[in-house]
């Protein structure tokens, strides 16, 4: 005849087992969470375009532009990301001797651009980090268009959407555990309305 004692320890030593087999099951999932971290930074730098000039003479092709993006890791080498671009004015004039648009004195193009994917990380050399990045980017292109006129200028501005390919390519290095440098360059896909980002700049992991 068995004790109630014997019927607690009895009880608890199946409780027991079955928690040892949950938490077996359950751990590869634990620990592919640990694996999932997050991470955030900025860059700033110069950014070629491929506008076309149309024979102004004035036009500037390079300019300067910054990114913010964010991301968080999928898995150890992948993660998905969010990338949010500012590419600064780009203005080109015309004295009124060239051959250029009816009525036109002068045109400022500014691009924000904001891109989703993946970056893809692989380490060299046990201390940098390549990292190759590939998406979607929504581009907007704001074009101010200044007319000569009459009694003085006026201004128009045309807004435009594009959906368009994204490339990145970059190096970073930890510092220290949580702050990387990062460089990099990035390619707007986009026709003459491409853009270029050569930049550096840093990022925090979390």
């Amino acid at each position: 005849m068995s004790t109630q004692a014997l019927k607690k320890s009895s009880s608890f030593t199946r409780l027991s087992l079955a928690a040892a087999a949950l938490f077996g099951v359950l751990s590869p999932s634990v620990q592919a969470e640990t694996l999932l971290s997050g991470y955030a930074g900025g860059t700033f730098g110069v950014a070629p375009s491929q506008r076309v000039c149309d024979q102004a003479p004035t036009c500037t092709r390079v300019g300067t532009a910054g990114k913010l993006f964010g991301g968080w890791n999928m898995t150890p080498n992948v993660a998905a990301e969010i990338n949010y671009f500012y590419f600064g004015a780009l203005d080109k004039s015309y004295d009124g001797t060239q051959t250029a648009p009816i009525g036109v004195a002068s045109v400022r193009e500014t691009s924000r651009v904001v891109t989703l994917g993946i970056n893809w990380s692989i380490e060299l050399f046990q201390v940098f980090t390549n990292h190759i990045r590939l998406g979607a980017a929504q581009s907007q292109l704001n074009k101010v268009t200044t007319y000569t006129v009459a009694d003085g200028r006026g201004t128009q501005l045309n807004r435009t959407y594009t959906m368009v390919p994204y490339l990145g390519l970059g190096i970073s290095l930890p510092i220290n555990s949580t702050v990387r440098f990062q460089s990099g360059y990035d390619y707007i896909i986009d026709g003459d309305a491409s853009h270029h980002l050569f930049s550096a700049g840093f990022s925090a992991e979390f």
